[in-house]
């Protein structure tokens, strides 16, 4: 039989194919997402197949394929057909591998989709946590160990399958990890120092610089805050912004709303990424800053 009709092929395009799908998904690229994820759960359920018997990934509309995964009767490769993905999904729930799952099946029907077109953005994004499922349970099945599947998404990953973590949450780890995986392959191949350099340049870090938040007015009066903390992605320095949420006499409250990082790209937007930031990486600031006007000014 073909070597890419193997175990091993099998395992290790799903394993490509998921580093891929983890990748799209922290870009904000969800057709891409669904596409790749779809390709992953397929070549796992593949390999699950494949590990209990070469015949159940045997396209069955043709005798012939039965034969030839049988081992009994050769056939060229362009005239080899496997099962599909909803197919192979079936046949594991039907032996009792995977169970009924309403989400998996949206995702391989927008992987089927995004093959030819587009597929649903906002649906994707909501995609992970079936897709990050649904492997770890392939991967229970087979013995094999995540972090060998995983790699450097393993803890990522790890999170997504917590369902207590709401969805933003979930998001955020993801961007955070794309952001922090990004960073470190433009320095593959280059000394150490070269990286501690673009995170630790001469002259006065960003947070000497803002050691007292930058205090920006609108016709007079106090609108927003701008200060400097490190990138929870790359460690390197980073804007924090705070806009004003309410002023009491002389007190003025400000909450942060946004935060970006120069070096990684990763960035925050609103009060709600900021609060699922604070979930996942505590350290960028206290939920709100208090000033008094006259300690400002």
């Amino acid at each position: 039989m073909d070597d890419s009709l193997s175990f091993e092929s099998f395992f290790g395009s799903a394993k490509k194919a998921a580093h891929l799908a983890m990748g799209d998904h922290g870009r904000g690229d969800y057709s891409e997402f669904a596409l790749h994820a779809g390709v992953s759960v397929e070549h796992l359920a593949k390999a699950t197949l494949f590990s209990k018997n070469p015949i159940y990934i045997a396209e069955i509309r043709s005798a012939d394929m039965l034969l030839h995964f049988g081992g009994d009767l050769p056939l060229p490769m362009e005239k080899v057909r496997t099962v599909g993905a909803k197919d192979a999904v079936a046949r594991l729930r039907r032996i009792g591998v995977l169970g009924a799952d309403s989400d998996l099946d949206l995702l391989i029907e927008m992987r089927n989709g995004a093959a030819h077109a587009s597929s649903n953005g906002d649906k994707a994004k909501e995609m992970v946590l079936p897709f990050a499922r649904t492997i770890q349970v392939l991967l229970d099945h087979l013995g094999e160990k995540l972090v060998t599947f995983w790699d450097r998404w393993t803890d990522v990953v790890y999170a997504a399958v917590n369902e207590q973590e709401d969805q933003v949450a979930r998001d955020m780890r993801l961007r955070m990890t794309h952001a922090r995986h990004a960073f470190d392959d433009r320095f593959k191949g280059l000394p150490d120092h070269v990286k501690q350099h673009a995170l630790a340049p001469p002259g006065p870090t960003l947070d000497e610089v803002l050691s007292t938040p930058l205090d920006i007015t609108s016709n007079g009066n106090p609108a927003m805050l701008v200060s400097g903390g490190a990138c929870p992605a790359c460690t390197g320095p980073a804007i924090l912004r705070f806009e004003r949420t309410s002023r009491v006499g002389t007190k003025t409250t400000y909450a942060p709303n946004g935060f970006a990082c120069h070096l990684c790209t990763f960035r925050a937007e609103g009060y709600e990424e900021m609060a699922a930031l604070r979930k996942v990486f505590p350290d960028p600031s206290a939920p709100t800053l208090t000033f008094d006007q006259h300690e400002d000014s």
